[in-house]
């Protein structure tokens, strides 16, 4: 009998290959900061969802 591996869901990411970051380190594609960004493969599925929804009005001040 086969087990089937469980499968996981990619990650959604809001990276959009414009990887810039301004003055204090934030990406000016993405609106993440630096810190965001090299944590989030770490981060729960909640944490993320709220930093997607928390980038909508994002201001970076480039």
């Amino acid at each position: 009998m086969n087990e089937k591996q469980p499968t996981q869901t990619p990650a959604i990411s809001p990276c959009v290959d414009i990887c810039k970051y301004n003055k204090n380190n934030y990406c000016v594609g993405c609106k993440r900061h630096s810190d965001e960004i090299t944590n989030w493969i770490n981060y729960s599925d909640s944490m993320r969802q709220a930093i997607m929804e928390d980038l909508i009005n994002r201001d970076i001040d480039e």
